[in-house]
């Protein structure tokens, strides 16, 4: 490896560990309490059942219990937890002695996705196109933001990297024996990107199209094509039971999380048709991961995609693929773009490649120049993008609430705000059908995926608008109110009037001492609205 690869190797890692701390110990992700609540289970249950398979993110939640042992490991060392019970008490106290490490994680396979696409790139063209390749997808602001939060999708996108590499290796392979291995090589890799989240299973079209090449140049009969074909998918289905065995053995838990994954409508992520989606997904992450230059460049590489067997045959049906499973959802959401990162990528690149060959001389100044006309506006981007994350309207809200709020006062939190925990007040999290949970006596119980699903009921989010309303009567009464979710439905209320109302009449009953929104450039995340009740509470 050269000193350009690792310069492009160091950058991803640097932007993608640059603020990974945000929001911690509060977490503004959601859904990382609940990978973590996955490790910490077969941590403290002794076992490798996760108990969730939603994505089924099976080994993220078993990179995560690693990581989680070597924090206990470590901390038992140093004496900072004298005991299991005592680690278990400070990560649901303050969740970032675990999601820190787990982030860690995160963003080196966001740099391991770089190299992927650099070793890729380079076996199907050359080493200036794999560098221009590398450095797109190390810059691009989307995957570098999802490679800084605990979630399956990144891991999945490393995988299918290793996966593509090997079905190149089998449809240019001449040796049967070499291509054999290099067939199981590839079954393993799309299990595991299988395991870490189910559309990646799209990837086994790209050793399709690898065989077909096969056939095509004489290597391999027809008949044998289709068996080696066969005899992949079964490895691979072997591969996904022995890394993930319990979608057999829990296979009723299987069946009921993916049906909670199936939803029709999600607060802020309800998509339209499939055209509506396709224009939504183009106009945003994709236009936000690579902006003007790049996409346009883009453009002119997935033209000489189809003129190239390898690209034509691999590349092409697996991006169509992505692209049509992703579209034909209900929802939308930025993340479902992240497979198509490192393969646009590679058509930046080839883009770049096909117009320095039309030139007559000067080509690797041209090619150096263009590469940089399309990364440096997407480092531009990255350093705002940065700035807004440090800077969330939650963390801010927090701040407030530290110079303004009495010690002693209920405070309801929408958000996972650990960072209120340990100041004076009783901090109340609205949850279901349970109403307004005090939120410290419920994480010192250690609250697990069955009851949160229990008392979610089936909603998509928790918060106040989605409690029942002799719930939130009952166990709402708080002395102040952060809420950051008021807006959304705001902006949705046709969709969601009940959730409207429930706001509106909590809105009534208080009065908005605060109100915190996002500024471009500054800071990020949803608009905050902090009310004060001044009535005595029953």
């Amino acid at each position: 490896m050269n000193g350009i690869t690792l310069c492009i190797l160091g950058l991803a890692l640097g932007l993608r560990l640059y603020g990974i701390s945000f929001g911690l110990p509060a977490l503004n992700d959601p859904d990382e309490l609940m990978f973590e609540l996955g490790a910490i289970r077969m941590i403290s249950h002794h076992t490798l059942n996760p108990g969730w398979f939603g994505h089924p993110a099976t080994t993220t939640m078993y990179a995560l219990a690693l990581v989680n042992g070597a924090v206990l490991g470590t901390g038992r060392l140093m004496g900072w937890f004298p005991s299991v019970k005592a680690f278990a008490d400070a990560v649901y106290l303050n969740p970032g002695w675990v999601i820190l490490p787990g982030r860690w994680v995160m963003a080196l396979f966001g740099m391991g996705s770089v190299w992927g696409t650099y070793r890729l790139t380079n076996r199907l063209f050359d080493r200036p196109t794999a560098w221009i390749a590398a450095l797109v997808l190390a810059v691009n602001p989307v995957a570098v933001v999802w490679a800084q939060v605990v979630r399956s999708d990144i891991m999945a996108s490393f995988f299918m990297l290793l996966a593509l590499d090997a079905a190149l290796r089998v449809a240019r392979e001449p040796d049967p024996a070499r291509s054999r291995r290099d067939l199981g090589w590839g079954a393993l890799w799309l299990a595991l990107a299988v395991a870490s989240k189910w559309p990646f299973g799209l990837a086994g079209l790209a050793m399709a199209g690898s065989l077909w090449i096969a056939v095509r140049q004489g290597r391999l009969a027809a008949s044998a094509g289709l068996l080696r074909l066969g005899l992949f998918g079964a490895l691979s289905l072997v591969f996904l039971v022995a890394i993930s065995p319990y979608l057999l053995l829990a296979h009723d838990t299987v069946l009921h999380d993916l049906h909670g994954e199936a939803q029709l409508q999600h607060l802020g992520a309800t998509g339209g048709t499939p055209l509506e989606n396709a224009w939504w997904y183009l106009q945003g992450p994709l236009l936000r991961g690579f902006g003007v230059v790049a996409g346009v460049l883009a453009l002119i590489g997935l033209a000489a995609m189809v003129r190239l067997r390898e690209t034509r045959l691999m590349l092409l049906p697996l991006m169509a693929g992505f692209a049509l499973v992703t579209c034909i959802q209900h929802l939308i959401w930025e993340r479902w773009a992240l497979p198509l990162m490192p393969l646009l990528a590679i058509a930046v690149a080839l883009g770049i490649r096909t117009l320095v060959q039309a030139l007559p001389r000067q080509r690797p100044i041209a090619q150096a120049l263009m590469a940089l006309a399309a990364a440096l506006p997407l480092v531009v981007a990255d350093a705002a993008q940065a700035q807004g994350r440090l800077h969330d309207t939650r963390q801010i809200a927090s701040r407030w609430a530290l110079e303004h709020v009495p010690a002693g006062s209920q405070i309801l939190v929408e958000h996972f705000g650990f960072d209120l925990l340990s100041h004076g007040w009783t901090i109340l999290f609205p949850l279901g059908s349970a109403g307004c949970i005090n939120a410290h006596d419920i994480l010192m119980g250690h609250v697990d995926h069955a009851k949160i699903e229990s008392d979610r009921g089936g909603q998509a989010v928790v918060d106040y608008g989605t409690m029942p309303p002799a719930a939130a009567a009952a166990t709402c009464h708080p002395d102040y109110a952060i809420i950051s979710q008021y807006d959304r439905y705001a902006a949705e209320r046709s969709r969601f009037p009940a959730e409207y109302q429930a706001y509106r009449g909590l809105i009534a009953r208080g009065t908005v001492v605060a109100t915190i929104a996002p500024v471009p450039g500054q800071s990020a995340g949803p608009v905050i609205r902090i009310l004060h009740f001044d009535r005595p509470r029953p």
